[in-house]
């Protein structure tokens, strides 16, 4: 997409915000265009079907290949009913006024749902194969599938399990979700209830098509499903499909034809195999339409079955790679439990489907259609019809209420940065009690390194909700408009600022209401404003830093946090509370920045900190898994590794190999004392301060050393002040460190010589450690440490040069601390300041 049109594309989104609804539109949409087929295609049959739905409008999304399928010229005299390309601007036109949003899977994540709008999500099968959480480290995957759920006012579900199962734990809709789910039956299965004449329309169907059904010929439909790690990226493994349908129509004879249906995501993988074209169902015929007429299934992890197994004919499970299979991706079901025979060969393939059936299979999938089945019979399309668009009740279930009990917790932890916001951030997540509290995060998807770590270390049980695409306000996003100049002017809380962030709270979160919305970061207008947007919860606000000063700051002389700053003050007076993460911090920020939100709480809240992460990961232990079996004399270096992990484990194994990297790296064995100091190199931190007191201390005493871990827009200024001062061999800037507890625990004092701070994550990670502490004296360093703590010494080169001293005379004074008694009180703030004690 050109830059032109991508800004044609953003034009027509906003634009279509901003015009009336049109009430009688019905919008359908398949596979993202790839066919007007399943549960809408049915629903939209019955809709030209009804008499009293005359009045409606309809258009259907196809991508550009499909708008010459057979359905178009059907259709084409019909004045109600248009087709449109996917992702034209006409589609986006239509998708933000169009009355009715009618989806078989997900709209793009430019949809953003007007309250005047219905959203009726099909979804596209009962679920075999994992879903949604249930998926290790599915939660990013989810990201356009639970954004969809949030908006849709009606999903349909075929039965309990699907329910239960799919949409209420495995994309956790428990909890946060306001529409309804309706178990009604699929409307795609209506199709399947055919009688002799839609058998042979259906026939006729197929063979105009290209596909070779011989007359008399009985039908076995082979319909795998797509393979691979991700939905975007499928495995290619038509050649082995092209061999085995070959091969199975060899061994059943002319009696039958072998037919094939593709999953949408790899039919152009299956065009490009000639043998397969006259066997192919194709796209533009639903598959439900296809079932109708096969006498037998033959599939492997395909939720298709489901839909078969209403009919009660036979179905036959091919699946020789089920080991490699479920241990990557996970089934829901065990083959034990499936209605029809499994088998792992061709041959065997062919003699099930030529056998008698066996009674304890036909009583499965008797069984199986009780349970997955309920409301299959031919009539599911009238249910959803009468339901939605006539809101009458005409049978099934409906489903409104998704409370659990627990109190709903959203919060933004800032842009995942290795700093102590984030740390402070994991550290309080994990402390939350999740019986008590159903914790969500958003945040901006990412799959860098940094936004990794920071999924990989937060529970599993907290919901992940990242934020994908962008709020268009017209020719910009929002957030390169928060960046430079509101169209409203600089006024965050300006009618027109209020509704864009309403419209993008809307686009990330749908209809989901949050008892608790948590800004965590306090950094940034965007999350500010969508956040100040929520239409329901106590709204908290983090303030992680002396505000006033940071507004101030300055960089290669600007003051580059300025304006972002000034604009989230602004939206201070849309929150219930704003939390310093610390008291001392707190009454700093409210002398200076109550004026911005005069009836508002301003409050704090203590970081918590991981104590046991962070002896585990300064101090590796080991213990013996198994006896420990000796190397042979002479063994490589593999078979060593290999007897250490069978002997103390992996893991064990993985934090010596860190804990050695790290020290050999960045702090190698000396007899000369270490100072070490961690932050970002930013002005407020000082660290030149730092170096030119050590350069006074080092002067004295020769075997001291400094090591600095840290980057930022300072790192080479302070290079070359340490090259000035002839430090080059005692000062290390060793740059950011993704484990720095090793260094903790192998250093001898920590030093800090910032001019302002919060409540740095450092001194709290140097007290768990038992590191001595000298520090300098800003606003909110007793909330950290106290002077039978620790050292605290004035800002001054001179000061902390004493203080270094004190350290080297033994005067520095140190106090256990009990990191776990602090965090019981660290995370009582916590749920007073938001308001959930």
């Amino acid at each position: 997409m050109s830059r032109a049109h991508r800004r044609l594309v953003a034009e027509t989104v906003a634009r279509s915000r901003r015009l009336p609804v049109r009430k009688n539109t019905v919008l359908y949409e398949a596979n993202s265009g790839r066919g007007a087929v399943c549960n809408p295609e049915a629903i939209f049959r019955a809709l030209m079907a009804a008499p009293d739905m005359s009045h409606l409008k309809h258009l259907w999304v196809l991508e550009e290949d499909c708008l010459n399928d057979p359905i178009v010229a059907e259709f084409e005299k019909a004045k109600n009913v248009r087709f449109i390309e996917y992702k034209s601007l006409e589609y986006y036109y239509a998708l933000g006024t169009a009355g009715y949003l009618v989806n078989n899977s997900t709209f793009p994540p430019e949809l953003s749902k007007r309250p005047e709008q219905t959203y009726i999500n099909t979804w596209h099968g009962t679920p075999l194969k994992r879903m949604g959480y249930d998926v290790e480290g599915g939660g990013p995957d989810t990201r356009n599938i639970i954004k969809n759920f949030l908006a849709a006012d009606w999903i349909l579900s075929p039965n309990p399990f699907t329910t239960e199962t799919m949409l209420r734990k495995g994309y956790r809709l428990d909890g946060i979700f306001r529409g309804k789910i309706a178990e009604v039956g699929y409307p795609r299965v209506d199709h399947q209830f055919q009688g002799p004449l839609g058998r042979k329309q259906t026939l006729e169907r197929l063979r105009a098509s290209g596909t070779v059904v011989p007359a008399g010929a009985k039908i076995a439909l082979y319909a795998p499903t797509w393979k691979g790690a991700s939905f975007y990226d499928p495995l290619d493994e038509m050649a082995s499909t092209a061999e085995f349908v070959t091969e199975l129509q060899e061994r059943l004879g002319p009696g039958w034809r072998v037919l094939l249906k593709v999953h949408q995501r790899v039919l152009a993988q299956a065009d490009a195999h000639p043998e397969l074209r006259d066997r192919l169902v194709p796209n533009h015929i639903p598959a439900n339409t296809a079932l109708a007429v096969s006498d037998a299934l033959i599939t492997d992890y395909s939720s298709i079955f489901y839909d078969y197994q209403a009919l009660e004919r036979p179905i036959l499970f091919y699946i020789p790679d089920y080991d490699s299979y479920s241990g990557y991706r996970g089934l829901y079901q065990e083959p034990a439990d499936w209605p029809g025979p499994i088998v792992t060969t061709v041959e065997a393939a062919a003699e099930a489907l030529l056998a008698a059936p066996d009674e304890a299979v036909t009583d499965r999938l008797r069984a199986a259609r009780q349970t997955y089945n309920p409301h299959d019979d031919g009539r599911a399309s009238q249910r959803v019809v009468d339901l939605v668009f006539r809101g009458k009740d005409t049978g099934g279930t409906v489903i409104s209420d998704f409370s659990d009990g627990r109190t709903s917790l959203l919060l933004y932890p800032g842009g995942l940065l290795p700093n102590g916001i984030t740390s402070s951030c994991v550290n309080m997540l994990n402390s939350l009690d999740f019986d008590r509290f159903d914790v969500s995060v958003a945040y901006g998807h990412s799959t860098k390194p940094d936004a990794l770590s920071f999924l990989s270390r937060i529970d599993p049980r907290i919901r992940l909700l990242p934020r994908i695409g962008r709020f268009t306000t017209g020719k910009k996003p929002l957030e390169q408009v928060l960046g430079a100049e509101f169209p409203w002017g600089d006024d965050a809380r300006a009618p027109r600022a209020r509704k864009d962030f309403h419209d993008e709270w809307r686009r990330c979160f749908g209809d989901a209401r949050f008892d608790h919305v948590i800004d965590f970061s306090g950094y940034g207008p965007l999350w500010a404003g969508i956040f100040a947007a929520a239409p329901s919860g106590v709204k908290s606000i983090w303030q992680h830093n002396d505000m006033v000063s940071e507004v101030s700051k300055e960089i290669n002389d600007s003051t580059p946090h300025e304006r972002r700053l000034k604009q989230v003050f602004d939206l201070y007076n849309d929150f219930d509370t704003v939390v310093a993460v610390s008291p001392s911090l707190c009454e700093l920020n409210r002398a200076g920045l109550q004026h911005y939100a005069p009836h508002t709480a301003f409050t704090y809240a203590r970081n918590l900190i991981d104590g046991e992460a962070a002896l585990a990961r300064a101090r590796p232990r080991f213990e013996l898994q198994r006896p420990q079996a000796e190397a042979p004399q002479g063994a490589d270096l593999r078979t060593q590794v290999r007897l250490l992990t069978d002997a103390y484990g992996g893991e064990a194994v993985a934090q010596a190999v860190e804990f050695e990297t790290v020290l050999s790296t960045f702090l190698p064995p000396s007899e000369d004392t270490t100072f070490l100091t961690i932050g970002r190199m930013s002005p407020e931190k000082n660290q030149a301060r730092m170096i030119r007191a050590f350069a006074q201390v080092h002067r004295e005493n020769p075997a001291t050393r400094l090591v600095m871990v840290g980057d930022g827009v300072l790192r080479e200024s302070l290079r070359s002040l340490v090259q000035s001062l002839g430090l080059g061999d005692a000062v290390a800037l060793t740059g950011q460190v993704s484990n720095p507890f090793p260094l903790y625990e192998a250093a001898d004092c920590f030093v800090l010589s910032s001019d302002y701070e919060g409540q740095p994550m450092v001194i709290l990670e140097a007290r768990v450690l038992d590191l001595p502490i000298v520090s300098t004296r800003f606003a909110s360093v007793t909330d950290a440490l106290s002077d039978d703590q620790g050292l605290i010494v004035d800002r001054s080169d001179d000061a902390l040069a004493e203080g270094m001293r004190a350290y080297l005379a033994g005067a520095v004074p140190q106090q256990a601390f009990d990191w776990k008694a602090y965090n019981a009180q660290a995370l009582g703030e916590f749920l007073s300041a938001v308001r959930a004690a």
